[in-house]
């Protein structure tokens, strides 16, 4: 009964992830109980495999990543806004944060409400704010949109507006800023529960969970067409939007799976389990470890070959 409350519990809370047409990144729960941080980083890298970016102590609040830049929100008190540049090894063609494996602190985030995304905005990060609807903030805590008031919303961009999808009561409405104002669309109905928005080749995409299936819905003039059904994942997960879209699930075990949603054929290719890619090393790295290497052996045969005299020393 338990795992069973677990289970759903993990279920509704989405995967942090974000992506672009460089790959796509989400944050994974390592396996309880092991040695080392309890959360990672992580880039999908290829269709079957993941690199790990960054260990993490805690669960980051928000995850976006623009151009060659990912940025979190760190889960402490006040939140802090983080920074990790990627650059890219042009042998493996993987990436990876630069200096390796750290975030720069940006700034603490003092505003009323809860954090639940970033969106960036010409090249500055905007925070979603939660407090009676859903809000937009610059890092100066000016807003940078009216408030949006309804129970379940998402807030993101379509080319250079702002778009929110409300749901309530299985109704579903998409509001665009207009001139500084929220204007309401036609309203929709849905089976289900709207759990995100994603915005892929200039199409809104809802992700509506309903028992234990999940629909991709797209928006063209105002009308909802259906581009993919799926079975809900085990664990979190999310749909991730980048140079294709993708499904990646993590278990609270660490288990982490993803499949590819066809676009626009909304077919799904299997689902897989990711394995772990281990960064590759710098010929810079490699020959310091080499040098070192030789290094230890040197001052260990000279301190093993000196061990015996001394002893005879002592002996006498």
């Amino acid at each position: 009964m338990i795992a069973f409350v677990i289970a759903s519990v993990l279920a509704t809370q989405p995967l942090i992830s974000t992506g672009n047409d460089l790959g796509g990144w989400f944050v994974r729960d390592t396996e309880p109980g092991g040695i080392g941080p309890q959360h990672e980083l992580c880039q999908l890298f290829d269709h079957d495999q993941y690199q790990v970016v960054l260990p993490l102590a805690k669960r980051p609040i928000a995850l976006a990543v623009h151009d060659q830049t990912l940025w979190f929100v760190g889960a402490s008190d006040p939140p802090v806004l983080y920074r990790a540049r990627l650059v890219e090894n042009q042998a493996t063609g993987d990436l990876r944060t630069d200096p390796r494996g750290r975030a720069v602190a940006v700034s603490p985030l003092e505003m009323d409400g809860v954090i639940r995304d970033i969106v960036i905005l010409q090249d500055n990060p905007v925070l979603i704010v939660e407090n009676e609807g859903i809000q937009c903030f610059d890092l100066g805590g000016n807003a940078v949109t009216p408030n949006l008031p309804g129970e379940e919303i998402h807030v993101s961009r379509l080319g250079d507006k702002w778009i929110g999808a409300v749901s309530n009561s299985h109704a579903l409405t998409l509001h665009t800023l207009d001139d500084g104002l929220w204007q309401m669309g036609k309203s929709h109905e849905i089976d289900g529960k709207l759990q995100d928005l994603v915005v892929h080749d200039g199409w809104p995409l809802f992700i509506v969970g309903h028992e234990n299936a999940v629909d991709v819905i797209g928006m063209q003039q105002e009308r909802l067409v259906k581009i993919a059904s799926f079975p809900q994942p085990s664990g979190r997960w999310s749909v991730v939007e980048g140079e294709a879209l993708r499904v990646i699930g993590v278990e609270r075990n660490g288990t982490t799976t993803a499949f590819e949603i066809g676009w626009p054929s909304g077919n799904n290719t299997d689902r897989v389990e990711l394995t772990e890619q281990f960064g590759s090393i710098e010929p810079v790295e490699l020959t310091l470890m080499i040098v070192t290497t030789v290094i230890f052996f040197v001052l260990a045969t000279i301190i093993l070959s000196r061990k015996p005299k001394n002893m005879k020393k002592n002996s006498r």
